[in-house]
């Protein structure tokens, strides 16, 4: 294990350890297997607490000398704990609204109209339907490393019509090439739903003139967005936000990191205060707002145990999914492009200005904030790099817990250089069971050797941190679920286990290190490792238990492996039945 792990035990006040000892447990875990991610006692049998957090680690027969006669017992019956897993980047309003209706993966009609009837059991009448996202796995199915293409879907919109007479259809094709609507859009809109007609807008028809509800053209956006609210009423993202929530506990996610809108914000305020907020956020405002987080005295760690503030969010280029990272060298596929930079490292005139984003980067440095970047092409990585060391020789050195995010195409100077900077690593393994299906089609398989190299990456000396994206891009779905990225870092492999041996199989890290990077490693890039990400005494009580130990499972039964319990500060926010 890395010497930040083993330092681990330094973060327990010696004094709260000594007071709960004298204290009998609320709640006892026993007949359990406990990877406790504490280098000092890796295993354990059992776990008791007391008001919140962690009064012991140990065999069964050393914990149940706190029990009382007031205490909860659970047998786990041999369970494998793990700490609440912390997930390092997900955008969870996207997530919120994603889960309450997407079509991203079906592929018949009748998948699409229950997806439908589902969304519309649930919304008061008038309420738009928006996003859908279909047909992001027509060219590869979902899960395979390509070559098995699934069928063209398109939404059939007269299947749904009876269904949504009271509420408006906006949804899109993945890339928005096309959209779908129903007739109560049209009429919210001000169109004749039997003869719909908008410059620059294309209403497909049938062999009858009739109009399907495809929508294609240049206009498309600019002629329904006026008529479509700029955000959904406060019940309904409660209720997305209550639903969210919910899906995290259901996989053992105890914290997240996101950066979603103010709004979102506001409902964790709402919620926390209800005492229905069921997860610890870390919340990430935009770079650009590193002066209003100074002025009010922001600091990482800011805020309250389940709402905390003080890192900012960066972006130095564009993504893998629609070819926009930033590379040295054109794309494979389109080679009259090389990506692009992001709205802050361009100037008014367009042109690319790396002063500029330096700039944010150094006046948030100095206020103490925490940054953590995006960069996923080479040569944004390499900017990156070079940008933090700038900014490092200008305002000194300190624990500044640098997260640069995402690294996932990098050179192998830069990967070594990223490891000397001391820097962490924010990386989704998911994306490399989901990306391997195109990115050697896009980028080559000599620069496909330093993408994901998650092995090459902490050895380098920087530090793994894991999560999900969730709830992904336009193009690519990517679950909360945490088993997902511990079978994506240690097998290298699609879903669906291909190819044999794994993808570039030299850059596969153990088990071992995937759980660190998910648990420990995550509390620390949050600032947070004083109170979660390892099974100790003095830390609050975050745990998950899952059927079966993810040391012991083969890769395809650790894809199906459940959560029975999610507990946050020793509490049950989740049981499986």
């Amino acid at each position: 294990m890395k010497t930040f792990v083993k330092q681990l035990s330094a973060v327990i006040p010696a004094l709260l350890l000594a007071s709960c000892a004298d204290q009998g447990a609320d709640k006892i875990l026993y007949n359990a297997s406990v990877w406790t991610v504490n280098p000092d006692q890796p295993e354990a049998e059992a776990v008791a607490i007391q008001n919140g957090q962690i009064l012991a680690v140990g065999s069964e027969g050393e914990v149940m000398e706190y029990r009382t006669d007031g205490t909860e017992v659970i047998d786990l019956e041999g369970a494998f704990v793990l700490p609440g897993l912390q997930d390092n980047h997900v955008h969870f309003a996207s997530a919120a609204r994603f889960l309450e209706f997407n079509i991203m993966q079906s592929s018949t009609q009748d998948e699409f109209v229950e997806r439908i009837e589902d969304v519309t059991t649930r919304l008061e009448e008038g309420e738009w339907i928006l996003g859908g996202f279909w047909g992001a796995y027509d060219e590869w199915a979902a899960g395979t490393a390509g070559g098995e293409g699934a069928a063209r879907f398109t939404p059939d919109m007269s299947l749904v019509e009876d269904l949504t007479r009271e509420y408006p259809v906006f949804i899109r094709r993945f890339d928005s090439s096309e959209f779908a609507v129903n007739r109560r859009a049209l009429e919210e809109v001000g169109l004749d739903p039997d003869h719909p007609e908008a410059e620059g807008v294309e209403f497909e028809t049938d062999q009858d003139g009739r109009p399907t509800g495809i929508v294609t053209g240049e206009r498309v956006t600019e002629v329904f967005s006026p008529h479509i609210p700029d955000d959904f009423s406060r019940e309904r993202r409660l209720e997305q936000t209550r639903n969210a929530l919910a899906e995290m506990a259901k996989y053992g996610v105890t914290t997240v990191s996101d950066m979603s809108d103010d709004t979102q914000v506001e409902l964790y305020r709402e919620l926390e205060e209800n005492g229905e907020l069921t997860a610890r956020i870390h919340y990430r405002y935009h770079l650009e707002r590193w002066e209003e987080l100074a002025e009010d005295g922001v600091q990482p760690g800011s805020g309250s145990e389940r709402l905390r503030f003080g890192s900012l969010k960066g972006h130095i280029d564009g993504i893998m999914g629609n070819s926009t990272a930033r590379f040295f060298e054109p794309y494979d596929h389109q080679p009259d492009q090389r990506g692009s930079w992001r709205r802050l490292m361009l100037s008014e005139d367009g042109e690319p200005d790396p002063d500029q984003f330096l700039d944010y980067m150094v006046n948030a440095d100095q206020a103490g904030l925490q940054l953590t970047i995006h960069a996923i092409g080479d040569e944004a990585n390499n900017l990156l790099l070079d940008l933090y060391e700038r900014m490092e020789e200008h305002n000194g050195e300190r624990d500044r817990r640098f997260r640069l995010v995402h690294a996932q195409v990098m050179q192998d100077e830069d990967i070594e250089r990223m490891g000397q900077l001391g820097m962490i690593a924010e990386v989704q393994p998911i994306h490399l069971s989901d990306d391997m299906r195109w990115m050697e089609e896009r980028i080559g398989t000599e620069r496909s050797e330093g993408a994901y190299a998650f092995r090459s990456i902490d050895e380098s000396g920087a530090m793994l941190s894991f999560g999900t994206d969730w709830p992904g891009t336009a193009a690519s779905e990517y679950p909360i679920n945490p088993m997902l990225g511990l079978y994506a870092a240690t097998t290298r492999k699609t879903l669906q286990g291909e190819p044999e041996g794994g993808w570039f199989p030299d850059e596969k890290i153990d088990m071992e290190t995937a759980v660190e990077a998910y648990t420990y490693n995550t509390a620390y890039a949050n600032h947070m490792e004083h109170m979660v990400g390892s099974i100790q005494p003095g830390l609050q009580a975050d745990l998950s238990v899952w059927e079966d130990s993810v040391f012991e499972l083969s890769p395809e039964d650790m894809l199906e492996n459940k959560t029975l319990y999610t507990l946050i500060d020793g509490k049950v926010v989740y049981r499986r039945d």
